[in-house]
């Protein structure tokens, strides 16, 4: 290889390593802990596990954005309240589909797609506040399986969660309730709890057999009889909407659409442990949702798939400065 050749190649070579550093420094991977808050007007406003604002993702549709929740390979879907769609996002924060499924279209009559959870297989239920209220399932390709006429009360299969069992929706429909719904079966089960306060809104199932529930005035923490057993408050919020467990195992994010606050609670204790304020404009009431990236979920999910780390790069780098001797070597001989 001539001397020009060889400073061209290497020049080639710094260029791939340059694009491959700059791209990854302006991506941000998604990292245990982070926190994901549905702020509307399609976005999603992403922090690290402190609480630090890092990015917003858009999903492009517009209106609010609810529901969220990660596949095993650590990809965030988000479903749009005012488009009937759900979103789907890389675990680098990339747009990979701004409608992955219209649920308005694979079952006609279903509006406001809420909430979305995992099963261990990677299919996913997506539940509707609105309309026919029925709960949908898709494959992990975003192909469409099956509806669930499920009971409601005074709005639609509002907020889901899946048991362990693979089978049992735990559901609330802004009423009194926590309802179930077997899907093997297909038949309505008896109500989990019956709750003192209403609206109720998203609720996690918890592996002892209990749930949390953010029950407008506050969040319940029930056993698995259904009796409360704890609450979590913060004065001056009355609004508690949206809710999900943290992967410490010990604590969990709850948010208040009325102050836009989110909140994240000792379960054992009910200590208040951080606070984000998602006021990123001012919108008035926008924060409909919240997860966290490696969420505990009973049913499948949760985002712990392997996540780009700087170390790779570092290995990209050091294996173009070890072709880059190669042809040194051989330019030289």
């Amino acid at each position: 290889m001539t001397p020009d050749r060889w400073h061209q190649t290497f020049a080639a070579l710094a260029l791939c390593a340059a694009v491959s550093w700059s791209g990854a420094a302006l991506a941000v991977p998604f990292e245990e802990g982070h926190v994901f808050a549905a702020v509307g007007t399609g976005r999603v406003a992403h922090y690290d596990g402190a609480g630090n604002f890092l990015e917003i993702l858009d999903t492009t549709r517009g209106g609010f954005t609810t529901g969220m929740g990660f596949d095993e390979a650590g990809n965030l879907y988000v479903t749009n309240f005012s488009d009937a769609s759900v979103s789907r996002f890389d675990n680098n924060g990339n747009l990979i589909n701004s409608v992955f499924v219209n649920t308005g279209a694979d079952s006609p009559g279903v509006v406001a797609p809420e909430s979305i959870v995992f099963d261990a297989a990677g299919n996913f239920y997506v539940g509707h506040a609105d309309g026919t209220a029925e709960v949908l399932k898709y494959n992990s390709a975003g192909n469409f399986l099956a509806s669930f006429d499920v009971a409601t009360e005074a709005r639609g299969s509002d907020w889901i969660d899946l048991d362990a069992d693979q089978r049992t929706l735990v559901y609330t429909s802004e009423g009194f309730q926590v309802k179930r719904f077997d899907t093997a079966t297909n038949t309505q089960l008896t109500d989990f709890a019956l709750l003192a306060d209403r609206p109720a809104f998203a609720l996690r199932l918890l592996g002892d057999g209990g749930l949390l529930v953010s029950d407008s005035v506050n969040v319940k923490r029930l056993d698995s009889t259904g009796a409360t057993t704890q609450t979590y408050d913060v004065a001056g919020n009355n609004n508690f909407f949206s809710l999900n467990l943290d992967p410490d195992g010990t604590s969990f994010w709850a948010g208040d659409f009325g102050t836009n606050d989110l909140f994240k609670f000792d379960i054992a204790t009910g200590a208040l442990l951080d606070t984000i304020d998602t006021n990123l404009d001012v919108l008035g009431p926008q924060l409909f949702g919240v997860t966290v990236f490696g969420e505990i979920t009973q049913g499948g999910g949760g985002g712990d798939g392997a996540v780009p780390e700087p170390a790779s790069l570092t290995l990209l780098l050091g294996g173009l400065a070890g072709l880059a001797a190669y042809l040194y070597r051989r330019s030289a001989a």
